[in-house]
């Protein structure tokens, strides 16, 4: 079967999360990946989980879900003949991933500088906790300081206890998914000027784009990004996550008639009429006590199941939170083929695709990680055509000019899939109507949130519910690459959008639908937002403290930004097929798909173990101490991770605790977790007693991965963000000026480029209507008289 990456050959020198599911998602899609492990392996063949939980390099659960699909060889890189024999990789290759420790890139020969010089037509992409540039570039980091820094914890769990991260390292994994899109993007460009390029991408500025985005929704009013619990405060109510008779549930309110259903639906009971008790937005925005005590008890006494088919007869957004069993049992995901079969110690287990559906080069994992020294040689490449780098300097136009996109986002998923690629050169069109605004553009409140998810795109209007406007659409495809849209199933279909209708007019057009729950499959009518996929996927439950008591994630739209990379991925790796073959086709994705992606650790376990896994609270499968420690000050904070025995030793030192570094037990994880009341007794008192960042410059100096949980506004002036422009001041459009957050993809050639303002409202409708597509101007006055321009 075809494959969408089949002509790329990918060399990985990558350990942990971050470079190997960003190669293992490049296999995923047909590239032959090499993975070059340093002696001793990926640190990840020792984590699990393993059958039976016994340890084996061979058997471990993380490490063939990060690297289903690739070859392997082992080669030491401290030599001279490990390192001739990596470039003799790298010549052959398109790609180089790698996600060393900044000293071994150096010592490695792999710094930018270095390898390009060496193979100046490669693509090389390099993950990092904090970003190959700027003051923190050096210093050690993990998903959990990366977090801390781009000030994600700060805004899960309670307020009166320690910040949350999310679990199973979706902070790295969500790197990867982006570094795998940025890797398409500079192959794109080299594909039409034959030059490689370095493309840099920090999983701490990955998350603060999101993050940031993410505070953008309320920050015209003021909101701070802070820990609010289970429920949502500053939205409508009831937005949050609620426990119920057997379980949790997700609920999503984004006006106020939502509160009005479920008003009805217990009967009108005597107590809504009392003062604001109905009244949505002074509940979520001011005081939910007159109603919430009333409704936490009526959802106790229903199912998740009730619950759930209540919302869908009523409309209200609504999701139950699985655990990992229920997600393995889901028909939906089954008939989606959501899971690849691979077999471990002799065991089948299932492990999650990415959530794209590509309908003409699909994915597929083909078959487990590489044994650990057993040479697979690499696809012979000698009779490819030797690739030969041009002179051509920095090009303002962005690495994806040419390519057109239609954009009918709403929202955030949507709109910042296409603002992705908007930034990076493509011309994205906005689809929208005056009759039907999306709700981050009609409400002044809401205004910067639109301006980060909006800018550098143009902006039509056409009503698409009349015939004729589905007519303009449909011609004006014809001069179109790529269709976008986040709305329900069919909906493009119903209005005579949908891919057969529009490769009717282009046949090599690629259409990306993004919804909840994919365009087929039992629940492809399911509605909702980022909260209802994650709960859905059972990453909702994850996240809570040791104690049992789970939070969700609901302040942080993961399900949103996750659906959005994943979908601008598909995008590019169905133009990368088109370029090659000139054939087009549809990418379906699915929201709930891409949450379960990443969660593969965990869905292994059950399967290995029969084990459920409960709130994680801020430990970490292999890494430990390992958490969030409250020092001098209010509410300040400082994230710390240990990898190994280095730095446990180090991290002794620092506690005065000698003793420790050389004692045996505490060698290991699993020894430090046995003592776990001793070691976290020593760690919080002497994180207690020490200013926040003075405390942070203590362990960096000996070498133990630590870093501060920012505030937002601190975060955005941190000298680590402002080396790599984070920030970008908005100013135009009609939009009153704010700040908007970079796309997180650092290329060195065609870097990402905020181009234009956020569009108002049919700005471009002449430029397209007139200009692009050709109509007169009887025709426009006729289309608009018939309100089909509006």
């Amino acid at each position: 079967m075809t494959a969408a990456l089949q002509d790329l050959a990918v060399v990985e020198v990558g350990r942990d999360v971050a470079a190997p599911f960003c190669a293992r998602l490049l296999a995923d899609l047909g590239a032959d990946v090499t993975k070059v492990e340093l002696p001793g392996g990926d640190p990840t063949r020792a984590w699990g989980p393993f059958p039976a939980d016994a340890p084996h390099p061979e058997r471990s659960g993380a490490f063939h879900a990060l690297n289903a699909g690739k070859r392997g060889i082992v080669l030491d890189l401290d030599d001279p003949v490990g390192r001739e024999r990596l470039d003799e990789l790298l010549a052959g290759a398109d790609l180089l991933v790698e996600n060393l420790e900044a000293g071994e890139r150096e010592r490695f020969g792999l710094g930018f500088d270095a390898v390009l010089a060496r193979h100046p037509h490669l693509v090389a992409v390099s993950l990092s906790p904090y970003g190959r540039s700027g003051p923190w570039a050096d210093r050690p980091g993990t998903d959990l300081t990366a977090s801390a820094l781009a000030s994600l914890p700060l805004g899960l769990g309670e307020p009166d206890r320690e910040p949350l991260r999310l679990p199973f390292d979706q902070a790295d994994h969500q790197a990867g998914l982006h570094a795998a899109a940025a890797a398409l993007v500079a192959l794109r460009e080299r594909r039409r000027s034959g030059r490689g390029q370095a493309v840099d991408v920090a999983t701490a500025q990955v998350m603060a784009y999101c993050v940031g985005g993410m505070w953008l929704v309320g920050a015209k009013l003021g909101a701070l990004w802070r820990r609010r619990g289970r429920l949502q405060r500053g939205t409508i109510y009831p937005t949050g996550f609620f426990e119920c008779a057997d379980g949790f549930v997700c609920i999503a309110s984004q006006t106020p008639k939502q509160w009005k259903v479920f008003l009805r639906l217990m009967d009108d009971p005597e107590w809504a009429r009392e003062e604001h008790a109905a009244d949505a937005v002074y509940l979520g925005g001011v005081d939910a006590s007159p109603a919430d005590e009333h409704f936490r008890r009526w959802l106790c006494r229903h199912t998740r199941r009730e619950l759930v088919e209540l919302a869908m007869a009523e409309g209200i957004v609504l999701g139950e939170v699985h655990t990992v069993d229920e997600v393995l049992e889901s028909d939906q995901l089954a008939h989606r083929g959501t899971w690849a079969q691979l077999a471990l110690d002799g065991v089948t287990v299932r492990v999650p695709k990415p959530g794209y559906r590509l309908g003409v080069t699909p994915t597929a994992i083909r078959g487990a990680g590489p044994a650990l020294g057993a040479l697979t040689e690499p696809l012979d490449r000698t009779g490819s055509a030797p690739m030969v780098a041009s002179v051509t300097p920095e090009d303002p136009s962005g690495a994806l000019e040419g390519v057109r996109v239609l954009d009918f986002g709403w929202n955030w998923a949507g709109p910042m899939a296409s603002q992705l690629l908007a930034d990076l050169g493509a011309e994205v069109i906005r689809v929208e109507t005056r009759k039907r605004q999306d709700l981050m553009r009609f409400l002044d409140y809401t205004s910067y949130f639109f301006c980060h998810n909006n800018r550098s795109k143009k902006s039509i209007t056409v009503d698409v519910t009349k015939p004729e406007g589905a007519r303009v659409v449909r011609d004006l495809c014809r001069h179109v690459d790529v269709v976008m849209d986040n709305f329900s199933a069919g909906v493009m279909a119903r209005n005579g959008l949908g891919y057969d209708d529009l490769r009717a007019v282009r046949p090599d057009i690629v259409c990306v639908s993004m919804s909840m729950a994919g365009q087929t499959g039992p629940l492809r009518g399911m509605r909702g937002f980022a909260s209802i996929a994650t709960g859905y996927a059972g990453l909702e439950r994850m996240v809570g403290y040791l104690d049992g008591t789970a939070e969700g994630l609901m302040s942080f739209g993961l399900g949103d930004t996750t659906l959005a990379v994943q979908g601008a991925l598909g995008a590019l790796a169905a133009l990368h097929h088109r370029d090659r073959t000139g054939e087009g086709q549809l990418v379906d994705v699915s929201q709930v798909d891409s949450a379960v992606a990443t969660l593969a650790e965990p869905i292994l376990d059950w399967q290995l173990n029969g084990r459920l896994p409960e709130p994680l609270g801020n430990t970490h499968t292999a890494h430990s101490p390992h958490g969030i420690y409250r020092t001098a000050g209010e509410d300040r904070w400082l994230a710390v991770a240990v990898r190994g025995p280095d730095d446990w030793r180090a991290l002794a030192g620092v506690l005065g605790r000698g003793d420790w570094a050389s004692d045996p037990e505490l060698e290991t994880a699993a020894g430090r977790r046995s003592r776990a009341a001793e070691v976290e007794a020593a760690l919080v008192g002497w994180c207690a007693a020490r200013e926040r960042d003075d405390a942070v410059e203590a362990l960096v100096a000996v070498g133990v991965p630590a870093a501060p949980v920012l505030e937002l506004p601190e975060r955005d002036g941190h000298p680590q963000f402002v080396a790599r422009d984070l920030v970008v001041e908005h100013r135009g459009g009609g939009f009153d000026e704010c700040r908007v957050y970079a796309t997180p993809w650092l290329l060195s050639a065609t870097p990402a480029r905020v181009h234009r303002p956020a569009p108002a409202l049919g700005a471009h409708n002449d430029e397209v209507f007139r200009g692009l597509m050709g109509l007169s101007d009887d025709e426009i006055a006729a289309l608009t008289e018939a309100e089909v321009l509006v």
